[in-house]
């Protein structure tokens, strides 16, 4: 069902040898990368290979995440990861969009606007009511970017707690 939601080539990305598609085991070394560049731009995260890896990989293995490749003749230049929730506000699952980042060298393109398209669209076949996100207020970038997409601040702060794992 996935590959028919984001099967749909548009005739922009497919004639400069650009698709938008499901991740596979084989991209994880460039997904990293791309998880790094993005935590070094977000001040509260620090690149962590080792995790983010491990990260990517239990995302992949998990049925109901979902995360999407922008493919240019093989070549991983930007990633987006979508998790569902159930929301008690909403009676039903929302999904958290996480990881949503292009490569530098190709920033500035719409490569993320149509990345992002593709995620909406799975989010509804899935049956998502809502879609919710993290960006990092000292980014404003990013904040420029949603901001055109039409994602609406919330009134809501985020909070969390670190928790140590027994060994």
């Amino acid at each position: 069902m996935l590959a028919s939601v984001i099967q749909k080539k548009s005739s922009k990305l497919a004639k400069h040898g650009m698709c938008i598609r499901e991740a596979t085991t084989e991209d994880l070394h460039k997904l990293t990368a791309l998880v790094s560049e993005l935590f070094a731009i977000e001040s509260d995260f620090k690149p962590n290979v080792r995790k983010q890896r491990q990260g990517l990989a239990y995302l992949m293995k998990c049925e109901q995440a979902t995360v999407l490749v922008m493919d240019l003749n093989h070549e991983i230049i930007a990633m987006c990861t979508l998790q569902p929730l159930i929301s008690t506000a909403e009676g039903g699952t929302v999904g958290m969009v996480e990881d949503l980042i292009v490569a530098e060298a190709w920033r500035g393109q719409g490569l993320g606007t149509q990345l992002l398209n593709a995620v909406e669209k799975v989010a509804l076949a899935q049956g998502m009511s809502r879609l919710q996100l993290l960006a990092g207020r000292g980014n404003a970038e990013a904040q420029l970017f949603f901001d055109k997409q039409q994602w609406q601040k919330t009134n809501m702060r985020v909070r969390r707690k670190k928790l140590s794992l027994p060994t």
